[in-house]
């Protein structure tokens, strides 16, 4: 199971850190209940998600675009909740690009993940303290978050071919990298419209993808 707080005192020397257990017990991962001050720059990787279309069946048209800019909505809104980070928005071919020679904490973010929270966000950089790179998966082959504690790292990550593509790939190049890697909470994946109503649940009540497809579930089975 995904680890998505800070390592335990066995889990210090582990490369990828997950759930262990600890004196015969597994310690559960407690909530955070005000986001981390610590500042961090978001790049929202434009080109990681396909186009709404992918949402067809049962989605389709008007209604895809509807649901895949609510998304959208929610992610955005969530980084943005952070005090002192700032955001922007870029082609995963020139992640961390103008970082290169930079300190300090960078975090890619897909840009439709609608149960993001700034719960989430702040882990994420906690576990940057300690750590070299965090990476939050999906339940399917992607990804929906990587950090860097130091983004020069992902200079180099660039040069190494698809090590960005999918989840595993990025766990392999950035062991082969000699990084000490965290793992976020799996998510669910919007991956296809059988996705939507899944995702919709997993969301806080005022999420505007919750939101639109409660709208828009009348008119789709």
């Amino acid at each position: 199971m995904p680890y998505a707080g800070r390592p335990s005192r066995r889990t210090r020397d582990t490369s990828v850190v997950g759930r262990r257990p600890v004196g015969g017990r597994v310690h559960p991962c407690h909530p955070r209940r005000t986001p981390a001050a610590r500042p961090c720059s978001v790049q929202i990787v434009a080109d990681l998600t396909g186009p709404a279309a992918r949402l067809d069946p049962p989605w389709s048209g008007v209604p895809a675009a509807m649901i895949a800019a609510a998304a959208t909505v929610d992610t955005l809104r969530a980084v943005r909740a952070m005090p002192g980070w700032s955001i922007e928005v870029g082609p995963l071919a020139y992640a961390f690009a103008d970082r290169g020679a930079e300190r300090g904490v960078a975090l890619l973010l897909a840009p439709q993940v609608p149960q993001l929270s700034p719960d989430l966000l702040a882990d994420a950089v906690d576990l940057l303290r300690d750590f070299d790179a965090v990476l939050g998966p999906t339940t399917g082959e992607g990804w929906w978050a990587f950090g860097l504690r130091e983004p020069a790292h992902g200079a180099l990550l660039r040069t190494m071919p698809g090590a960005l593509a999918d989840a595993g790939a990025l766990t392999v190049a950035s062991l082969r990298l000699g990084l000490r890697v965290a793992m976020l909470p799996t998510l669910h994946e919007l991956g296809s419209g059988a996705d939507v109503r899944a995702v919709a649940g997993l969301c806080p009540p005022d999420s505007e993808f919750a939101a639109t497809v409660a709208h828009l579930g009348g008119t789709h089975p």
